[in-house]
Protein backbone atom coordinates (compact mmCIF):
# COMPACT_ATOMS: atom_id res chain seq x y z
CA UNK A 1 0.00 0.00 0.00
CA UNK A 2 1.31 3.57 -0.96
CA UNK A 3 1.07 5.91 1.68
CA UNK A 4 -0.67 9.17 0.50
CA UNK A 5 1.27 12.29 1.46
CA UNK A 6 -1.11 15.07 3.82
CA UNK A 7 0.17 17.64 2.02
CA UNK A 8 0.64 19.48 -0.96
CA UNK A 9 4.10 20.94 -2.21
CA UNK A 10 3.97 23.12 -4.76
CA UNK A 11 7.42 24.69 -5.39
CA UNK A 12 8.09 28.64 -5.27
CA UNK A 13 10.10 29.17 -8.97
CA UNK A 14 10.99 33.03 -8.98
CA UNK A 15 14.40 35.40 -9.04
CA UNK A 16 15.73 36.94 -5.99
CA UNK A 17 14.60 40.31 -7.43
CA UNK A 18 11.07 39.25 -6.68
CA UNK A 19 12.14 37.96 -3.04
CA UNK A 20 9.83 40.29 -1.08
CA UNK A 21 6.33 38.99 -3.15
CA UNK A 22 7.39 35.61 -2.66
CA UNK A 23 7.80 35.80 0.30
CA UNK A 24 4.38 36.98 1.13
CA UNK A 25 3.25 33.77 -1.47
CA UNK A 26 4.95 31.87 1.18
CA UNK A 27 3.35 32.71 3.96
CA UNK A 28 -0.22 32.90 2.55
CA UNK A 29 -0.34 29.39 1.43
CA UNK A 30 1.40 28.32 4.61
CA UNK A 31 -2.01 28.95 6.38
CA UNK A 32 -3.44 26.56 4.08
CA UNK A 33 -2.89 23.36 6.14
CA UNK A 34 -3.12 21.06 3.29
CA UNK A 35 -0.09 23.01 1.92
CA UNK A 36 3.83 22.86 2.44
CA UNK A 37 5.24 25.15 -0.01
CA UNK A 38 9.01 24.99 -1.27
CA UNK A 39 10.43 27.96 -0.75
CA UNK A 40 14.93 28.27 -0.83
CA UNK A 41 15.08 30.65 2.29
CA UNK A 42 12.92 27.82 4.75
CA UNK A 43 13.74 24.63 2.93
CA UNK A 44 17.71 24.76 2.23
CA UNK A 45 19.73 23.58 5.06
CA UNK A 46 22.60 25.48 6.07
CA UNK A 47 26.08 23.69 4.03
CA UNK A 48 23.55 21.70 1.75
CA UNK A 49 24.62 21.93 -1.62
CA UNK A 50 21.55 24.43 -2.59
CA UNK A 51 21.39 23.30 -6.59
CA UNK A 52 20.71 19.96 -5.60
CA UNK A 53 18.26 20.74 -3.02
CA UNK A 54 16.43 22.85 -5.79
CA UNK A 55 16.65 19.48 -8.36
CA UNK A 56 15.27 17.44 -6.12
CA UNK A 57 12.68 19.71 -5.00
CA UNK A 58 11.02 20.56 -8.49
CA UNK A 59 11.52 16.77 -9.56
CA UNK A 60 9.47 15.85 -5.87
CA UNK A 61 6.92 18.87 -5.85
CA UNK A 62 3.40 18.66 -7.22
CA UNK A 63 3.06 21.65 -8.54
CA UNK A 64 5.57 24.86 -9.74
CA UNK A 65 4.42 27.85 -9.43
CA UNK A 66 6.55 29.93 -11.75
CA UNK A 67 6.37 33.92 -10.52
CA UNK A 68 7.40 35.87 -13.63
CA UNK A 69 8.58 39.39 -13.45
CA UNK A 70 10.91 41.59 -16.05
CA UNK A 71 13.96 40.86 -13.91
CA UNK A 72 13.30 37.13 -13.46
CA UNK A 73 13.03 36.69 -17.85
CA UNK A 74 16.23 39.42 -18.63
CA UNK A 75 18.77 38.22 -15.81
CA UNK A 76 20.56 35.36 -16.39
CA UNK A 77 20.60 33.51 -12.93
CA UNK A 78 19.47 30.31 -11.55
CA UNK A 79 15.47 31.10 -12.53
CA UNK A 80 15.71 29.76 -15.81
CA UNK A 81 17.84 27.00 -14.76
CA UNK A 82 14.42 26.32 -12.42
CA UNK A 83 12.01 27.01 -15.35
CA UNK A 84 14.08 24.29 -17.94
CA UNK A 85 13.69 22.20 -15.29
CA UNK A 86 10.27 22.48 -14.40
CA UNK A 87 9.17 22.36 -18.30
CA UNK A 88 10.75 19.22 -18.25
CA UNK A 89 9.02 17.49 -15.14
CA UNK A 90 6.19 18.38 -16.42
CA UNK A 91 6.58 16.83 -19.93
CA UNK A 92 7.12 13.40 -17.71
CA UNK A 93 3.52 14.16 -16.06
CA UNK A 94 0.34 12.23 -17.44
CA UNK A 95 -1.68 15.00 -20.30
CA UNK A 96 -3.79 16.92 -18.91
CA UNK A 97 -2.09 17.01 -15.71
CA UNK A 98 -1.90 20.66 -13.61
CA UNK A 99 1.36 21.27 -12.90
CA UNK A 100 3.22 24.50 -14.15
CA UNK A 101 1.38 27.40 -13.19
CA UNK A 102 2.65 30.80 -14.17
CA UNK A 103 1.66 33.89 -12.18
CA UNK A 104 2.67 37.13 -13.37
CA UNK A 105 3.77 39.94 -10.89
CA UNK A 106 4.03 42.59 -13.11
CA UNK A 107 3.37 43.23 -17.18
CA UNK A 108 6.18 41.14 -18.52
CA UNK A 109 6.62 39.31 -22.01
CA UNK A 110 5.83 35.12 -21.30
CA UNK A 111 8.04 33.30 -22.27
CA UNK A 112 7.00 31.13 -25.51
CA UNK A 113 7.63 28.09 -23.72
CA UNK A 114 4.74 29.08 -20.90
CA UNK A 115 2.25 29.75 -23.59
CA UNK A 116 0.88 26.32 -23.55
CA UNK A 117 -0.03 27.27 -19.56
CA UNK A 118 -2.66 29.74 -18.76
CA UNK A 119 -0.94 32.40 -16.88
CA UNK A 120 -2.48 34.96 -14.31
CA UNK A 121 -1.87 38.61 -13.59
CA UNK A 122 -0.82 39.21 -9.57
CA UNK A 123 -1.34 42.83 -10.06
CA UNK A 124 -3.62 45.54 -10.75
CA UNK A 125 -4.72 45.89 -6.99
CA UNK A 126 -5.72 44.33 -4.07
CA UNK A 127 -9.20 42.86 -5.84
CA UNK A 128 -6.47 41.28 -8.47
CA UNK A 129 -4.40 39.66 -6.40
CA UNK A 130 -7.17 38.02 -4.06
CA UNK A 131 -8.93 36.65 -6.82
CA UNK A 132 -5.51 35.41 -8.54
CA UNK A 133 -4.87 33.89 -5.04
CA UNK A 134 -8.29 32.28 -5.25
CA UNK A 135 -7.86 30.48 -8.76
CA UNK A 136 -4.16 29.75 -7.98
CA UNK A 137 -6.15 27.77 -4.59
CA UNK A 138 -8.76 26.33 -7.10
CA UNK A 139 -5.82 24.73 -9.46
CA UNK A 140 -3.75 23.70 -6.15
CA UNK A 141 -7.08 21.67 -4.86
CA UNK A 142 -7.54 19.76 -8.00
CA UNK A 143 -3.79 18.39 -7.69
CA UNK A 144 -4.47 18.14 -4.15
CA UNK A 145 -7.69 15.93 -4.94
CA UNK A 146 -6.02 13.69 -7.59
CA UNK A 147 -3.48 13.01 -4.97
CA UNK A 148 -5.97 11.73 -1.89
CA UNK A 149 -4.79 15.45 -0.46
CA UNK A 150 -7.67 16.41 2.04
CA UNK A 151 -8.07 19.92 1.57
CA UNK A 152 -9.83 21.12 4.82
Amino acid sequence: MTLQPNQLIPFLCYSKENKIVVREFFARLKKEAWIDPWFDEEDILPGEKWQDAVVKAVQASNAVIILLSTPALKNEGFFHKELNLALDTANEKPAGTIFIIPIRLEECEVPERLLPYQYVDYFNGAEQEQHVYESLLSSLKIIAQALGISVK
